[in-house]
């Protein structure tokens, strides 16, 4: 008995009841008898994947309002270099409560230097006429200059690095899981 003879399902399918010393090739194998591997583990065969319980974050809207999740999302995005992408976020919600007009386009000209201009030490990419349409209006400086770039990155984090952080152990040890 070897440590997978416990995830298999106790039927009496000839492929599970194979003598050991014939090979299985991958047509003759049922697609039931080999546990499959996931990011929590292995799970009984033919039960599809193990769900795992219901985590206070599994979107990254409710990671968004949590700090101690903002935080573990901080923690991973840094490792991938993607850090820049939530400063800018913080950097436009602090410009969009900005109340004072001079203020405001004194933020509004940083916030586009150090993430929207082409080069930026910190460069957050947008398409070139979203990049220009800000351009275009800082001298302004609306308060919704930066709506709908913010909307991009928002989207850009939720469809390309949520994901990933989601199989994270930074997410598991978040969401109780580990």
């Amino acid at each position: 008995m070897n440590c997978f003879d416990c995830f298999r399902p106790k039927t009496s399918s000839p492929v599970r009841n194979e003598s050991k010393s014939a090979p299985v090739t991958s047509e003759a194998r049922s697609p039931l008898s080999v546990p499959q591997q996931t990011a929590v583990g292995l799970e009984k065969p033919g039960l599809g994947p193990a769900r795992k319980p219901r985590s206070n974050y599994a979107s990254l809207d409710e990671v968004l309002k949590s700090e101690k999740a903002m935080e573990a999302l901080r923690q991973y995005m840094v490792t991938i270099r993607q850090d820049h992408l939530l400063d800018f976020l913080a950097d436009v919600e602090l410009y969009r409560r900005q109340r004072d007009e001079a203020d405001r386009l004194k933020l509004s000209q940083q916030i586009f230097t150090t993430y929207l201009k082409v080069l930026a030490e910190r460069e957050v990419v947008l398409d070139k006429p979203l990049r220009d349409s800000i351009s275009a209006r800082l001298q302004e400086a609306p308060a919704t200059l930066f709506d709908r770039a913010e909307r991009a990155v928002t989207d850009d984090i939720r469809r390309d690095v949520f994901p990933h952080f989601l199989k994270t152990p930074l997410f598991e040890r978040l969401a109780g899981l580990a």
